[in-house]
């Protein structure tokens, strides 16, 4: 029994959650109570101003309206203070912002309790009791605080009403604010349950359409970008050359003698093999900034916006050299002992670059009939295709 009742506790105390879980998507929580903060402050000057419109004259002191002067003050650079953390810090975790809003709660507490003792000529502190169930209700707190802050500052009211009231209208003010602070409570838990529940949801709807973009752009196999999102960058690279005016370069890289791989040593090493050339690319990729992707198969395209032929030439003999240099072997190749690719690259001007990856595809099976593992270069002044001795590697 008594375990089921510590449970119930707690679950009421990490709103039907765990404490992990309250911990790991509290700083969402926080940002929002530091949203509604602002609109507290907003709230506390308006109030500030209101008392001057009803208690003018009992306000006309030099005491009083040096209080009221630096309470609007302080209202005021609170509310600086948290525009401030909000623009810096939205990527960041956010510190002391429990302490932050337990301090403005227990400023319209005081105003409330102020206006509903001091300033009510022994009526029914409305203005208090209704602070009571607005505070709570206006941000998303864990319930153990929310208690303890409307609790203590309930009791308090209660305290200093008792000494300037009749006893009868003291006795209401009671009955009123108890009224006020439990249905504060039970809508004040309700509505955080709510925001998490909401803030939950939204992450997981988050990290499900990620793993969707993931998928849907993403080569399973290798890690690399697929055919259709490749091929979309190669489109805006495409848009991007036109308007800076600059050449494209387009790399296709074939693996030699992948059917005979996949023959002599299996389909799943096959893969294995594709899944080395895949990290490999992946990380030239990152190190680069060149989009690189599988298109099919055993066949991968790298595009760029690019203006040296030679920076072209040398990215291409990079890729091709570095799969050389993995040193896999290849027992099923009739033309070298390891794994190797074929390359084929052109570079066009943004006026043609339409034609990159077709004269790049053609490249490449230039390289083939040239005997594999090598660069085949398509000029586009000449019209010619070429295999440079210096790009061209001996078995």
């Amino acid at each position: 029994m008594a375990k089921r009742i510590f449970q119930s506790i707690q679950n009421w105390r990490y709103l039907g959650y765990d404490r992990d879980t309250l911990r790991r998507y509290g700083a969402e929580m926080d940002r929002a109570n530091l949203r509604t903060t602002q609109r507290m402050c907003l709230l506390a000057l308006a109030l500030t101003a209101l008392l001057f419109v009803f208690y003018g004259p009992f306000l006309l002191s030099s005491n009083r309206m040096g209080t009221a002067a630096a309470f609007a003050l302080f209202v005021i650079i609170i509310y600086l203070v948290i525009g401030r953390i909000l623009s810096n810090q939205m990527l960041y975790p956010l510190n002391h912002v429990k302490t932050l809003v337990f301090l403005i709660s227990a400023v319209m507490y005081l105003c409330g309790i102020y206006s509903g003792t001091q300033l009510s000529n022994g009526e029914l502190g409305v203005l208090s009791v209704w602070m009571f169930l607005l505070v709570q209700i206006s941000f998303d707190i864990p319930p153990l605080q929310n208690m303890i802050t409307v609790f203590l500052f309930a009791g308090l009211f209660l305290l200093i009403d008792r000494q300037v009231k009749t006893p009868e209208r003291w006795q209401r003010d009671v009955i009123y604010t108890y009224i006020s602070v439990f249905v504060g409570l039970f809508i004040s838990y309700h509505q955080s349950r709510l925001a998490l529940d909401n803030i939950i949801a939204k992450s997981n709807l988050q990290k499900t359409n990620f793993a969707l973009y993931h998928t849907a752009t993403t080569d399973e196999l290798t890690g690399l970008m697929n055919r259709r999102m490749l091929f979309d960058r190669y489109e805006t690279i495409l848009s991007d050359c036109v308007a800076t005016k600059c050449s494209i370069a387009c790399v296709i890289l074939d693996i030699d003698d992948y059917k005979q791989y996949n023959d002599s040593y299996g389909h799943p090493e096959g893969d294995a093999l594709l899944r080395r050339i895949g990290e490999l690319l992946c990380s030239y990729s990152n190190e680069t900034g060149i989009d690189i992707g599988r298109i099919g198969g055993e066949e991968f395209l790298a595009v760029w916006q690019e203006k040296s032929v030679s920076h072209c030439e040398q990215v291409a003999e990079e890729l091709r050299r570095a799969i050389e240099q993995m040193a896999i072997p290849h027992i099923g190749s009739t033309d070298h002992d390891r794994v190797t690719m074929s390359v084929g690259l052109c570079m066009l001007p943004y006026d043609k670059a339409q034609g990159a990856y077709l004269y790049a595809d053609k490249a490449l099976y230039r390289a083939k009939e040239a005997g594999k593992n090598c660069s085949c270069y398509f000029d586009e002044k000449t019209g010619q295709y070429r295999v440079p001795c210096e790009m061209k590697q001996p078995s």
